[in-house]
């Protein structure tokens, strides 16, 4: 009996060692946050088992109408590392950062990744206007649908987390070329795949397909919103219609959290077909990473530019 308790409590003893120290292995990673999934999936490649990384933005929702709750102040509270989209995506960044008031992000926020830097931006206005709805006055933000924009993205992200540990910058800067790499090789077989459909005309729901568009030489002829962020009346929808008669456009692309109803009415009276496509990773679940989310966007895409024609 006495040999069976110092077994037990040898095991015990064991147990709590492991546990022990898992958890200062843990302590050794950098604690990183990042505002969407997919930002957090790049990072993942960019530094692997050096940082644990959790994101804030639900894949379902409009990454410009997510509100931050109570667990995602704390989470950026506790970060050593905070990466983002920058220009003005997310409006709610400002706001979360003062609510968690940690001094790495605030003021000249030195451990903050702006992964925007370096990026050709499109739509910059040279006016700015509510009446022309929802306008950022930076430059269209939806600049991560285009996959030579995510090699800059990896490339910033290496570049951030090397100043925060100097120690493995050529760990988290030889992984991000790698990364690029695989992306190169993806990003030929995608312009291959769509070479056949340059120049198709589509229509999107909100103007945030553009750099995905321009890559794989698509021709935007209209959107289902008037102007970004403004629902749209029944004459904008008629000229619309008419519009992609005309242009005998086979398809409208419109992301996983728009309405349904007004799309698919197009639809039914035009033809064409309302393609889902995502720039979030995780929505679809199956698009488990970047390349994985491109691949089912093109393939989705792919498929219904060679549908027959509409009505």
């Amino acid at each position: 009996m006495r040999t069976k308790k110092i077994l037990i409590l040898s095991l015990a003893v064991s147990s709590c060692a492991l546990l022990f120290c898992h958890a200062l292995f843990a302590a050794d990673k950098l604690n990183v946050v990042a505002t969407t999934t997919t930002l957090a999936n790049i990072a993942s490649e960019v530094a692997l088992d050096k940082i644990r990384v959790t994101s804030i933005a639900s894949p379902k929702q409009n990454i410009h109408h997510y509100a931050p709750t109570p667990k995602d102040v704390l989470k950026v509270k506790r970060a050593d590392v905070l990466i983002h989209e920058g220009l003005d995506l997310e409006a709610w960044r400002e706001p979360l950062l003062a609510a968690a008031g940690n001094m790495r992000f605030l003021g000249e926020g030195k451990d903050s990744i702006d992964v925007s830097l370096g990026v050709p931006l499109l739509e910059i206005p040279t006016s700015l206007s509510r009446s022309e709805g929802d306008i950022h006055a930076f430059g269209n933000p939806h600049y991560i649908g285009d996959p030579e924009n995510v090699k800059i993205i990896a490339l910033n992200i290496a570049e951030g987390l090397a100043k925060v540990e100097p120690e493995n910058a050529d760990f988290f800067r030889s992984n991000a070329t790698a990364f690029n790499e695989k992306l190169d090789a993806k990003i030929k077989d995608w312009e291959a795949r769509m070479a056949g459909f340059q120049g198709a005309p589509v229509v999107t729901y909100h103007r945030s397909w553009s750099y995905f568009l321009k890559r794989f030489n698509l021709s935007v002829i209209g959107e289902v919103e008037p102007k970004p962020g403004i629902p749209p009346t029944a004459k904008h929808l008629a000229g619309l219609i008419q519009q992609i008669k005309d242009k005998k456009a086979k398809v409208i692309i419109k992301e996983p959290f728009e309405e349904t109803r007004t799309p698919k009415k197009i639809a039914d009276e035009t033809g064409a077909q309302v393609v889902t496509l995502s720039q979030s990773v995780g929505e679809p679940k199956e698009a488990k990473d970047y390349i994985s989310l491109m691949e089912q966007n093109i393939s989705s895409l792919e498929t219904a530019l060679k549908q027959e024609g509409g009505k």
